[in-house]
């Protein structure tokens, strides 16, 4: 099941989705019509099957037929995958951060850090280290740079 929390910034409509993204999602309902200028935050997504792909990709598709701006912000990790699989994932719309997955070499606790793509594409794969919030220890990246950013260069 999937929440919803709407916001205005100005002239742009923020959408704060949080949940699963499954066949049982109806974006129309939740979300509403499109509006000119949308943000969506992804942060809170935690699993989207292969029907939530496409109900997600036919609601999107039409908000860009109708000349919305999508930006997409704080993708979690089960968003990006989808971004990388998918290649009209995005329909149009322009993914601002993502979130990368860490591991602490000490004490193996998973963490995330939230980055702008703008920032990624600038590091060209070389991607700092973080400092645990559990032990301060040292954490790296925890997947393969090169399959996790892979939509960057496209």
């Amino acid at each position: 099941m999937i929440q919803v929390v709407r916001e205005q910034k100005g002239s742009i409509s923020v959408y704060k989705l949080s949940g699963n993204i499954s066949e049982d999602t109806h974006f129309d309902d939740v979300m509403g019509p499109s509006n000119p200028e949308m943000e969506i935050n992804c942060k809170g997504i935690l699993r989207i099957n292969s029907m939530g792909v496409k109900t997600w990709i036919k609601y999107f598709q039409t908000c860009q037929k109708s000349g919305t701006k999508l930006n997409f912000s704080e993708c979690s990790t089960a968003i990006v995958e989808q971004i990388n699989l998918i290649s009209n994932f995005t329909c149009g719309g322009t993914v601002e951060s993502i979130y990368l997955p860490f591991s602490c070499l000490s004490c193996k606790t998973e963490l995330s850090g939230l980055f702008k793509t703008e920032d990624l594409k600038k590091m060209k794969m070389s991607l700092p280290t973080l400092k645990c919030t559990k032990c301060s220890g040292k954490a790296e990246f925890d997947d393969i740079p090169e399959d996790y950013l892979a939509f960057l260069g496209k």
